[in-house]
Formats: structure tokens, C-alpha cells, sequence
């Protein structure tokens, strides 16, 4: 399902601009990078379907979480070699509750600093 006013939607269908790091196109999942980054690194690793939150995508489908929380911590790896920020490790932080900026499972990716 996609939300056409969600702008993680648009941006991973190509009607708003980010910088995109990492899409696995079979999976439907993707690294971004954080428009407000808190860090040297901040992605975020997002489903491609519109589902309101981390914690909703965990309680509707705790499969489609867990491929989101697996490709988050592979990508990332897998992205150590090309962004020297990554070195020292990273950490994965997820947001529970009414604090979202924008409604859309995600998960957080940030550089140890």
C-alpha cells in the first residue's frame, strides 16, 4: 500500500528527491538518508509499503519486521567499506509512541561517534 501525502512514499517512488543508499528491490526495503541527521551517519532503513510505525509493522506483520531489522544490520555492514563513519560501528534506534516525524515504519541508523 502506498500513501501518496507520506513522504517516505514519494521519495521511494521517485517523486521526491533523497539520497538513497542502499534498495533491495526483491525485499521491497531501503536506506536513506535522514533529512535531519543526528550523526556523521544517519539512514534509514524503510519498507517500501506505508504502514504507520515501527511498532504497528511489528504488531500487523512480526515477519516483515524482523526482514526490515535483518536488512537494516546487513546493508549497513555491508555499506562499512564505502563510508569510513561506520568503522567504529553504528547504532539501530527505533521511535515507540506518538514522537514521529513522518508516519512511516523506519529504523533509525546512526554512527557511533
Amino acid at each position: 500500500m502506498i500513501d501518496y501525502d507520506c513522504l517516505f512514499c514519494s521519495i521511494l517512488h521517485g517523486e521526491e528527491p533523497a539520497k538513497l543508499i542502499y534498495k533491495d528491490e526483491a525485499n521491497r526495503l531501503a536506506l536513506i538518508e535522514s533529512l535531519h541527521p543526528e550523526g556523521a551517519i544517519h539512514w534509514l532503513a524503510i519498507p517500501y509499503e506505508h504502514v504507520e510505525s515501527i511498532e504497528m509493522l511489528a504488531q500487523q506483520d512480526a515477519s516483515r519486521f524482523h526482514n526490515l531489522m535483518s536488512f537494516a544490520l546487513a546493508a549497513t555492514k555491508q555499506q562499512a567499506t564505502k563510508f569510513p563513519d561506520l568503522h567504529n560501528g553504528f547504532t539501530v534506534k527505533m521511535h515507540i509512541g506518538p514522537f514521529e516525524t513522518v508516519p512511516h515504519a523506519k529504523l533509525h541508523i546512526l554512527s557511533v561517534e
